[in-house]
C-alpha cells in the first residue's frame, strides 16, 4: 500500500501526540511521586516533632518516673578488712617443671636443637615469674579497692559529709538530670540533710504545643500561659521528688528534705532572682508506698506535705526557707 505524505503526516502526528501523552504520563507520575515523598517526610517530620514534644514534656515533669531501690552500704562497711594477698608461685614452679623434666628426644638429639628448646624453657622460667608478680599486684590492688571501699562505706555510714556528698556524684543519677535541675547544694544540719536545689525557670518550659492530626500533620499551638505555669509547677515538683529518691536510693538516710529554687521576679526591686518555691520532705517508707511510675509529681509532692504557694494566675510565689529551719545566707 502506498503511503501519501499526507497519511505519513498524519501518521507522524498521531505517534508524536502518543509520545508526548507518554511524556506526560510519565512527568505526572514522577510529581505525583515526588509529592508521595514529600507527604510521607513531611508526616515522618511531623510524628517526630510531636513525639520529641512528648519527650520535652516527660522528662521535664515526669523525671519522678524511676525505680527505687537502696544502695547497700552496711554491708559494705562491716566488711572485715582484708589482708594483703601473698604472691603465688604457680606460673614460674609450672614452667620449672616442665624445664627440669624436659629430655631431648630422637629429632631434637639428630637436629641438635636441645640447647635452643631449654632455652627457650628457661626463658619461660622468667616469664612466668614476670605473670606471677603482675598476678600478685593485680590482687593486691584489687584488695587494696575493696578495704577503701569498705572505709568509704564506713563514713558514709557515720554521715560523713564529705563521703555522703563524694558518694552522691559518684553513684547517683544526679548528673544525668538535665531536663531537670540546674544545680545541687547539700547542707546538712545536726541529723539533717537538705538537698537545695536550683529548679528549671518558667522560661524553660515550651512555649506551644506540639500534636499530631488525624492526617498525620503536626499541629503547633501556642501553650496557653496557665498550662504553662502548670507546667512549670509539675516541672519543680517533679524534679524535687527525684533529687529525694536519688539521695534516698544512694546514702543510708531514713529521710531527706528538697528545698527548690527558681527564678521569679521581685516586685520590689524589679530584679529576676532566684528564691525558694517549694519545700517537701520525703522518707524512705514514704516512697515505697507509691508506685512512682504511675504517680502525678504535683499531687504526690501534696501528699507528702509539701509547702509551696502556686496559683494558676501568677504561678509560684517565693516562701520563707527560714520558716523550716534553713538559712539559705549559710549555704
Amino acid at each position: 500500500m502506498m503511503v501519501t505524505s499526507r497519511q505519513f503526516a498524519r501518521g507522524m502526528v498521531r505517534t508524536m501526540r502518543a509520545m508526548d501523552r507518554a511524556a506526560k504520563q510519565a512527568e505526572r507520575q514522577r510529581i505525583a511521586r515526588q509529592n508521595a515523598l514529600h507527604r510521607e517526610a513531611m508526616l515522618d517530620a511531623s510524628a517526630q516533632a510531636a513525639a520529641e514534644y512528648d519527650e520535652i514534656v516527660e522528662a521535664l515533669t515526669g523525671a519522678h518516673r524511676v525505680t527505687f531501690g537502696r544502695r547497700d552500704w552496711l554491708t559494705i562497711a562491716t566488711a572485715p578488712d582484708e589482708p594483703s594477698p601473698p604472691r603465688g608461685h604457680a606460673h614460674e614452679e609450672a614452667a620449672r617443671a616442665r624445664l627440669e623434666a624436659y629430655v631431648p628426644g630422637f629429632l631434637d638429639k639428630m637436629l641438635r636443637r636441645g640447647e635452643r628448646v631449654v632455652a627457650a624453657l628457661a626463658d619461660d622460667v622468667e616469664s612466668s615469674r614476670l605473670r606471677d608478680d603482675e598476678a600478685h599486684a593485680r590482687a593486691v590492688e584489687a584488695a587494696a579497692a575493696r578495704n577503701a571501699l569498705a572505709a568509704t562505706a564506713r563514713r558514709v555510714v557515720e554521715r560523713d559529709p564529705d563521703a555522703m556528698v563524694a558518694a552522691l556524684e559518684e553513684h547517683s543519677g544526679l548528673g544525668r538530670l538535665p531536663f531537670s535541675v540546674e544545680g545541687i547544694d547539700t547542707m546538712f544540719l545536726d541529723d539533717r540533710v537538705i538537698a537545695v536545689v536550683d529548679g528549671l525557670d518558667l522560661e524553660d518550659m515550651p512555649e506551644e504545643t506540639v500534636t499530631l492530626l488525624k492526617s498525620g500533620k503536626a499541629s503547633f499551638k501556642a501553650l496557653a500561659i496557665g498550662k504553662r505555669l502548670e507546667m512549670h509547677r509539675d516541672a519543680i515538683c517533679s524534679a524535687a521528688l527525684r533529687v529525694a529518691i536519688e539521695f534516698l536510693a544512694t546514702l543510708p538516710l531514713d529521710e531527706v528534705e528538697v528545698l527548690m529554687l527558681t527564678d521569679l521576679l521581685d516586685a520590689a526591686t524589679g530584679h529576676i532572682e532566684g528564691a525558694p518555691v517549694l519545700h517537701v520532705r520525703v522518707s524512705e517508707q514514704a516512697l515505697r508506698t507509691v508506685n512512682l511510675a504511675r504517680t502525678d509529681a504535683f499531687a504526690l509532692v501534696e501528699r507528702l506535705g509539701g509547702h509551696m504557694s502556686w496559683s494558676r494566675r501568677d504561678g509560684f510565689r517565693a516562701i520563707n526557707a527560714a520558716a523550716f529551719g534553713i538559712d539559705l545566707e549559710a549555704s
